[in-house]
């Protein structure tokens, strides 16, 4: 059942699963209402309460997109390239021929005369075996927003909406336990609604964390603590050279690779870089977009590109460097997408990036192909004529139709992207950075392979929607964090191979044991033990053993 184009309040003109049990919560709500800030009544995973007949309707069209592997190919030529990177990055396949003896002699010389496992056999070896054992690590009661790994991966920071809700995690040993809760945020005189932590980042360092609120306001902090203590926080001046006159929300933080530089999105389509050491504005961009700005990065390592992406389904680059002449303009966009980007992340190569959209695809991007202006005003026109509200409804058909003046190089379908701003991103380099992988509002971890074009790996596992996971930097290990409060660490198990789409097997949606996402295996129970009866019992039911009984008769 597809969303119909909203024309007023009337009841009868709404005709969406979604709506239909959520009637009365859409009449009340007002234009102050977000998915950072519902008090209405719903599920303990936050998404509106539907039956599993509504629930599968409303995910239908997806789930025939997502089995049939759907990868349109935008630029062959870049396409082509970034696959040979890829394969350059992953190695060469493992030999087949049928010589096994000799090539076992031929692996104990090489061991003998130095290291066997290149970066590239490495990739091609953790690629094989990607993750899909679930474990479930920590349980909230409210919803989860965010999560990262920090420290070259020995530790993790997950963050939820509660005050009193966001702890840090820790890995030892294989071992994951909670090394130091952050029981308090900042508080402010404004009431609770400031106080939802929107986004949060840590540097790669993992000695600083920031986060940004729905007040104009975003807090620095120092994450190792004299004697265990909690972290104090300390706002950044939002009040500097170019003064904020209303109260905007603060979507997305991002720290520079140096640790020198915070970048920031918010809803009054501005983007703003604070310094970290002095913390002060030091750069504003006003009208960055013509609509919230829902993500921003720093593209490399150097610092000195900023991607963006905003809900008028742009993503632009500026280029710090051209700052110094005083004219702050994009050097250039992108544009292709028929709804708002909720998230963008980069390569990390300098070339290629990627955008996650509410049209519900992912979009690759080449750095030296931006777009002209006639697709600009395609997007706008696109993205201006969408009637539906991505937090309550369904997406409407007609999103997969291709926007005249696309320059990306692959798009991607196969996931949902409703509720909140969903986060895609690519694999870390040990991987080759091969796929790329997605939170679901289906509660799944989604995980493309660009070589391919195809889903490799659907990890469900979670009631709720997936807003942001996170793959080890070494290791290949997944950390999911979702709306019912979960958060799930993904590993590679060879019992539960095979089990990678939720809609294979009837009952794929029941899960047994925590710590195995194989469905279908059954765990090996222990044969009881029979209790063996006392001798006097047993004597009881024994014939008379004496030599010549009583009624003996010749």
């Amino acid at each position: 059942m597809y969303a119909k184009k909203f024309t007023g309040s009337d009841p009868q003109t709404v005709r969406t699963a979604a709506e239909i049990v959520a009637l009365q919560r859409m009449k009340n709500r007002n234009d102050s209402d977000t998915d950072f800030s519902d008090d209405d009544e719903e599920t303990s995973g936050g998404c509106p309460k539907m039956t599993p007949q509504e629930e599968q309707r409303m995910f239908e069209r997806e789930q025939q997109i997502a089995f049939s592997g759907r990868c349109t190919i935008g630029d062959p030529e870049s396409c082509h390239q970034l696959r040979t990177d890829i394969n350059h990055r992953c190695g060469p396949r493992p030999s087949t021929s049928s010589n096994a003896t000799w090539n076992i002699l031929n692996r104990d010389v090489q061991r003998r005369n130095g290291p066997v496992m290149t970066s590239a056999s490495r990739a091609h070896l953790l690629n094989t075996h990607l993750p899909n054992k679930k474990r479930r690590v920590d349980q909230l009661r409210t919803k989860n927003f965010c999560a990262q790994y920090i420290q070259n991966g020995r530790k993790m920071v997950v963050s939820s909406q509660g005050e009193r809700e966001n702890s840090f995690l820790s890995t030892k040993s294989g071992k994951i336990e909670i090394s130091l809760p952050i029981l308090s945020m900042q508080r402010t005189p404004c009431g609770p609604l400031q106080l939802v932590d929107l986004d949060t980042a840590v540097n790669q360092q993992g000695d600083l964390i920031s986060y940004c609120t729905w007040k104009d306001a975003v807090y620095i902090g120092r994450m190792e603590q004299e004697d265990n203590q909690n972290i104090t926080w300390f706002p950044i001046d939002w009040h500097g050279e170019h003064a904020v006159q209303n109260q905007c929300a603060v979507f997305c933080v991002r720290f520079s690779d140096d640790s020198e530089q915070i970048v920031c999105g918010t809803s009054e389509y501005s983007i703003h870089v604070f310094d970290v050491e002095q913390r002060r504005r030091i750069r504003t961009i006003v009208n960055a977009h013509e609509d919230d700005v829902n993500s921003v990065c720093f593209a490399d390592y150097g610092s000195n590109l900023i991607y963006s992406a905003g809900d008028d389904g742009l993503v632009k680059v500026w280029d710090k460097r051209a700052w110094s002449d005083g004219d702050v303009i994009p050097v250039g966009v992108f544009a292709g997408h028929r709804d708002g980007v909720t998230y963008v992340d980069s390569r990390q190569d300098e070339r290629y990036l990627l955008s996650n959209s509410k049209d519900q695809t992912i979009k690759v991007w080449d750095l030296r192909k931006f777009s002209c202006q006639g697709g600009v005003e395609a997007t706008r026109a696109c993205v201006q004529s969408q009637h539906w509200d991505y937090r309550w409804q369904p997406a409407p058909p007609g999103l997969c139709q291709p926007v005249q003046g696309d320059t990306s190089v692959m798009t991607l379908r196969g996931h949902s992207v409703l509720h909140t701003l969903v986060r895609a991103k690519f694999s870390p380099e040990n991987t080759g950075r091969r796929f790329i992988y997605t939170g679901c509002a289906r509660g799944e971890i989604v995980v493309y392979d660009i070589v391919t074009g195809t889903v490799s790996r659907r990890l469900k596992g979670h009631q709720a929607v997936v807003r942001e996971c996170d793959w080890h930097p070494q290791e290949n290990e997944i950390v999911s964090t979702s709306w019912d409060g979960v958060t799930t660490v993904w590993t590679w198990d060879e019992r539960a191979e095979g089990v990678i789409a939720p809609y294979d097997h009837p009952n794929i949606h029941q899960f047994g044991d925590e710590d195995s996402c194989d469905e279908l295996y059954q765990p090996i129970k222990k044969p009881q033990r029979k209790l063996r009866k006392p001798i006097s019992a047993r004597n009881a039911k024994c014939p008379t053993t004496s030599s010549e009984p009583d009624d003996f008769q010749i």
